[in-house]
């Protein structure tokens, strides 16, 4: 069949399938497809076709680019110069009811993640809305300066980075930071969406919203502004432990399939610290820590903003300090590496999220961390060279820019039409070049699963027993599809965004950091050290960096099949491609010239601005009060409506209160609570309690819901906005002298309240007297002994409480010392202070033999909480 023909019969499929509406659409795809396109119809006999002529590569025509403006300070020496450092911390600012990114079950109908009830949200469209808070997402800033160099480094809690938003940052500090700003996302699966310019990753991250974007890059701005004006003389060192969580009780490997290849059942265990400190005073000013990590503790289902994993580690070591300190967790080779920790909560039905968990990640990895921490301050210097360089590389859809390995691993022409010949590798074992299986003028998606292309109109020419190919369905028929039924603005193919990505390098005196822009898979960290020009172990490779573009394997890797291979758009060479640009990239850090790294390099794509289409915030003239009854459909964890909005009076330690009020459209912003304490008794002034570092309590220990009422807005009626805090009575997080897990059950006695920052109001709840919480204990007399079994029990909690128990059931009480009270029928007791636990939860005392029997137990931990049982 001629190529002309081929097409031809394509696109009158592609109109057949597109004039009818979208449900059935995606009934016609999802289970038969419009059509199979090797049976399409021909316009003409094959006798009369015209052949097309010379493949060439498809239009991008419709993409905008732009040079990218000259590396600032090109053309000097890079010398050593004196350090001078600064860094600043804050929250993301987008609102609730956007929808969370990096999963596509969020998509809609189309997604497997539930939402909690009907609610329609404008700015998550089609996409299922967050509903709240559990720990907000954060953007992180680190200036560092040497000699005549300076750069920025951003960290932001957001499932993938989008080069648009480093551009659009470093074009608002200046030309004196073209190319020298580096965007670092921490891949949580919790964090914010609507934000990515590439429309092809709309499907896992909501419709961009230029709203998100604009409130995005002004804040980042100001934050690098922060950072900049914060900077004093300072110290840096770095240290590398090669050998990090050997028990796997922070990540593990999750990629199977590449178990066979050299190093393939490894995960990342390569941890690198750089430290940053005054030079005066050694007052520590930033803690970067580096590993692989996905944000996935959360699943799909789960609707509240959270930091996730990563962010459990960089909570546990802000709190090991006892000043703030800017700490980013940077990603590592994260694409085939999980996070595990432990303990946590369970779930057993009805909406559940195990959020203890990542505290459990971040105390595992903490310990590790620091160990480098200090190994770090004996190598740090306060003079050092620094350099960084920026490029724009180009990807598809010109099959020549994939040649690899010296040009001996190519792929033939993208027609779109020549079938494949099947054979994968040679008789040698090697990969056959010409790769002919990748026949995608458009790119190519969801590759490497056991089954035929979900829509068959996209299978890629005579891949149907290809292997790792045979699911492969192409861009230009997904995009078509999935446009149509997720109201995604989809512009013409290939997709602008897979067509450039943006890679960045950084001298740091004999240490080399190199950004990636996707999930690089620990082989491929491993394939990336090896063509550095500095030492394997002095080379960083910083996933989620500058861009997103799916995951990073090698060829080798990548047609072993399994789920990574299956997003990425431009195939088993595309990985391959990037780490050879890289590799230049990196040659270029490291020489003496400071070059000006977008000489020769490709334009980047620059996507144009875009309309905002969000209505405005609805008024909130009841704001700031709390209503006397709460409508039943208000969201609660539990289901059980609120049935009074003021928290009570007294609670428990452990116990879980709640507050509802009226209050702003969160468009319009959202509400910060804070956690108070009463200075003294019966004083009646409040003050915020305050973590070991001197943060503030302000989330982590609260859950934060949103609910508009009605869930669906009435034309242009405006809606009430109730927001309810949830808060359990624990000693929080990072208070000192109580910061182990065991001292949960000790948060100091006393009255609390819950204070609401929020647009344009403030509200306190009334005084919550906190008072001692209750034991779960159980006896047995075994002759002259008493065996006890005692702890706590919280089913309502969704805090830590223990490292290895579910922390919503029982958790044993594990250490003293322990009082025990014994009554006997005499009416005498007994008294045993100091009682150690014999084992988790166990407690044995000893009578005398003479003793009368045991009427009552009462056993009171080290905090007073107490419990008693009678035998």
């Amino acid at each position: 069949m001629k190529r002309e023909r081929r097409v031809a019969g394509r696109r009158r499929v592609r109109a057949q399938c597109t004039a009818v509406s979208r449900w059935w659409l995606v009934a016609a795809f999802l289970f038969a497809g419009c059509g199979d396109d090797e049976a399409a119809p021909a316009d003409a006999a094959s006798d009369s076709a015209v052949d097309a002529g010379p493949v060439v590569p498809a239009s991008t025509d419709h993409c905008a680019y732009a040079p990218m403006p000259a590396t600032a300070r090109a053309g000097g020496t890079v010398e050593p110069g004196a350090i001078s450092a600064g860094a600043a911390e804050g929250i993301l600012p987008v609102p609730v009811g956007a929808t969370l990114g990096a999963y596509a079950a969020r998509a809609g109908f189309l997604g497997s993640g539930n939402k909690v009830d009907r609610r329609f949200m404008e700015i998550a469209g089609a996409f299922n809305p967050s509903i709240g808070v559990e720990t907000w997402p954060k953007m992180r800033a680190l200036a560092l300066t040497a000699g005549d160099e300076t750069v920025v480094v951003l960290k932001v809690d957001l499932g993938i980075a989008d080069d648009d938003l480093s551009f659009r940052v470093a074009a608002a500090l200046g030309p004196d930071f073209a190319g020298k700003v580096l965007l670092v996302a921490s891949h949580s699966h919790s964090g914010w969406g609507h934000f990515s310019t590439h429309s092809g990753l709309q499907v896992g991250f909501g419709a961009f919203r230029p709203r998100v974007q604009r409130a995005m890059v002004d804040a980042l701005v100001e934050l690098a502004r922060d950072a900049l004006d914060a900077r004093v003389p300072a110290r840096i060192g770095v240290a590398h432990d090669p050998a990090f969580d050997p028990e796997d009780r922070v990540n593990r490997d999750r990629r199977g399939e590449n178990d066979e290849l050299a190093g393939g059942r490894r995960d990342d265990h390569d941890l690198f610290v750089v430290r940053v400190d005054a030079a005066g005073d050694g007052r520590p000013i930033a803690l970067l820590s580096v590993f692989g990590m996905h944000g996935t503790l959360m699943d799909a289902d789960n609707q509240l903003a959270s930091t996730d994993a990563p962010g459990g580690v960089e909570r546990a070591l802000e709190e090991s300090f006892d000043e703030p300190v800017v700490v980013m967790h940077l990603q590592g080779t994260g694409g085939d590496v999980s996070p595990v920790g432990t303990g946590g909560v369970e779930c057993e039905g009805g909406w559940c999220h195990s959020y203890a968990r990542a505290e459990s990640v971040g105390r595992w990895a903490r310990d590790a961390v620091l160990e480098a921490w200090a190994e770090a301050e004996g190598a740090a210097v306060d003079t050092v060279e620094l350099e960084m360089v920026t490029r724009s590389i180009p990807l598809g859809p010109d099959w020549r820019t994939f040649t690899v390995r010296g040009g001996a691993l190519e792929y033939a022409p993208f027609d779109g039409e020549t079938d494949a010949d099947g054979i994968i590798y040679g008789d040698d074992g090697a990969i056959v070049s010409p790769v002919d299986e990748f026949n995608a003028p458009f790119g190519a998606a969801l590759c490497g699963e056991d089954h035929d292309a979900f829509f068959p109109m996209g299978q890629l020419p005579g891949t149907r027993r290809a292997g790792p190919y045979r699911s492969c369905v192409s861009v230009d028929v997904a995009a078509t599809i999935l446009g149509e039924t997720l109201v995604l603005p989809f512009e013409a193919r290939p997709v602008c965004g897979s067509t450039r990505t943006t890679l960045s390098a950084i001298r740091l005196g004999e240490w080399l950091l190199v950004s990636f822009p996707g999930e690089p898979l620990t082989l491929y960290g491993d394939h990336v050290r090896s063509l550095s020009p500095v030492a394997p172990e002095r080379t960083i490779v910083l996933g989620y960096a500058q861009d997103h573009m799916g995951y990073l394997l090698t060829a080798d890797d990548w047609l072993l099949a399994g789920y990574e291979p299956s997003i990425n758009f431009w195939g088993p060479l595309e990985g391959e491609h990037v780490a050879a640009q890289a590799a230049a990239l990196m040659q270029l850090a490291v020489t003496d010239e400071r070059e000006d790294a977008t000489e020769g390099a490709a334009d980047r794509w620059a996507p144009p601005d875009r309309p905002d289409e969000l209505p405005i915030p609805d008024p909130s003239p009841m704001a700031g009060t709390v209503p006397e009854t709460v409508p039943e459909q208000v969201f609660v964890r539990g289901g059980a409506p609120i049935t009074d909005p003021r928290p009570p009076a007294s609670v428990p330690r452990l116990g879980v209160v709640r507050m509802a009020w009226i209050g702003e459209d969160p468009l319009a912003g959202s509400p910060r609570v804070t956690l108070q304490r009463e200075t003294a008794p019966g004083a009646s002034d409040f003050e915020d309690v305050a973590r070991r570092s001197g943060r503030p309590v302000s989330d982590q220990d609260f859950l934060l819901f949103h609910t508009p009422a009605p869930l669906l807005r009435d034309g242009d009626s405006p809606r009430t906005h109730y927001w309810v805090v949830e808060w359990q009575a624990v000693t929080p997080w990072g208070t000192a002298s109580l910061d182990d897990v065991e001292d949960r059950a000790g948060l100091p006695l006393g009255r609390y309240r819950i204070h609401v920052e929020g647009t344009g109001y403030t509200l306190d709840s009334d005084p919550i007297e906190v008072v001692p919480g209750s034991l779960t204990t159980d006896v047995e007399v075994v002759g002259t002994t008493v065996v006890l079994r005692a702890g706590y029990l919280a089913r309502d909690g969704f805090r830590l409480l223990d490292l290895t128990e579910p922390s919503n059931r029982y958790v044993p009480l594990r250490r003293g010392p322990v009082r025990v009270e014994v009554e006997l029928a005499d009416a005498s007791t007994r008294t045993f202070d100091d009682v150690a636990p014999d084992a988790p939860g166990e407690l044995s005392v000893e009578l005398a033999a003479s003793d009368p029997a045991v009427t009552r137990v009462r056993v009171e931990d080290r905090f007073g909480n107490s419990g008693e049982v009678v035998p």
